[in-house]
């Protein structure tokens, strides 16, 4: 199985909202083939191992290691289970049950029906965390969100609301860059649209599935001229302002208007878009008001080594008002570049 896991990672990046999965075949204590998901749209883990297989006679009575239950339904590729029934597989183990709706479960009670020796469990935790986003989005219909701001020792981001201030180096950049591209879409307010301009996208790697970007813009104050809005990657703007909806009709950003949008309401958009992942960058209003909410999962900081004080802008800032704390559990701290990155969960 570890060896099907380290497989599965080979799908980073390319599986979209597919699950990264990984699988072997192993016959006579010998591996006959390994495989792992193409990519979105392409061979599944065990269809690619088959392939792999030189002498295709050898699979029958052979043992497979996957790490997600083959899938059972007709979909951009065929049932993966019919075809390990068809190939004669005797016995399978198998990390995880897959929570998508289309397979839970159906998949391994094909298996069974039709003589496979099904094991369920090996290396799950690991697996599940392989897939964590894919996970969280089919148990709870929402997007798993992550916050993510860059900080002065006195939680400061920027030394005046209306102008960007760069804390971070290089390191760091591409460090948030390799984040960015983990998820499927990155949100920011209007604020941070109209005090940075940011393009909002990943530079270090090409994609064939970019990050959607997401503006919250209640009032309507961004327009074609911020570089969000250009065609390098999709841009979804969420709005209370109709008049948006005629600014963008000829352009490729998506507008979704609603007299009022609460932030629960946006997430549960976002899930029926097929966002499975969120990374939210900015600005301080957006990023406390998931703080009050229960929609955040983790949170990362990236901690320089600097001061501001003054009436430089802080993060999580708002009008709101703080009734608790909330505390974060400690997940792990590293040095990068000129920070210290930490990450946090609920």
């Amino acid at each position: 199985m570890e060896m099907a896991l380290a497989e599965a990672k080979k799908g980073r990046y390319l599986t979209y909202n597919n699950p990264m999965v990984g699988a072997v075949i192993v016959k006579n204590n010998r591996i006959l083939g390994l495989g792992h998901h193409l990519g979105f749209g392409y061979e599944h883990a065990e269809i690619n191992a088959f392939n792999n297989v030189s002498k295709q006679k050898n699979i029958r009575d052979a043992t497979m290691f996957v790490t997600l239950e083959p899938c059972s339904h007709f979909g951009k590729t065929p049932p993966c289970c019919r075809e390990i029934v068809k190939k004669g597989v005797k016995e399978i183990y198998i990390a995880q049950t897959d929570p998508n709706p289309l397979v839970a479960g159906r998949g391994i009670n094909y298996l069974k029906e039709h003589g496979v020796k099904v094991h369920v469990g090996a290396r799950e935790a690991t697996s599940r965390k392989l897939n964590e986003f894919y996970n969280y989005f089919y148990q709870n219909k929402l997007p798993f969100v992550t916050l993510k701001v860059a900080q002065t020792l006195d939680g400061r981001i920027s030394l005046a609301p209306s102008h960007r201030t760069y804390l971070t180096d290089d390191k760091v950049f591409e460090d948030v860059q390799k984040l960015r591209a983990d998820y499927q879409a990155i949100m920011v307010g209007s604020g941070t649209v109209l005090a940075d301009d940011p393009l909002l996208t990943v530079r270090i790697m090409k994609l064939k599935y970019s990050p959607v970007r997401v503006v919250l813009d209640r009032r309507g104050r961004t327009t074609s001229k911020f570089r969000i809005m250009n065609d390098q990657a999709p841009t979804w703007v969420f709005t209370e302002n109709e008049k948006m909806v005629v600014r963008f009709a000829d352009s490729p950003v998506k507008v979704f208007f609603k007299i009022k949008w609460t932030l629960k309401e946006i997430m549960q958009q976002l899930a029926q878009e097929g966002i499975q992942s969120l990374l939210v960058e900015g600005g301080a209003v957006i990023q406390d008001a998931f703080l009050k909410t229960t929609l955040m999962e983790q949170l990362i900081i990236y901690q320089t080594d600097q001061l501001a004080g003054g009436n430089s802008l802080s993060a999580f800032q708002s009008e709101r008002d703080v009734q608790e704390l909330i505390t974060l559990k400690l997940i792990e701290t590293k040095r990068v570049g000129n920070a210290l990155r930490i990450s946090l969960r609920r």
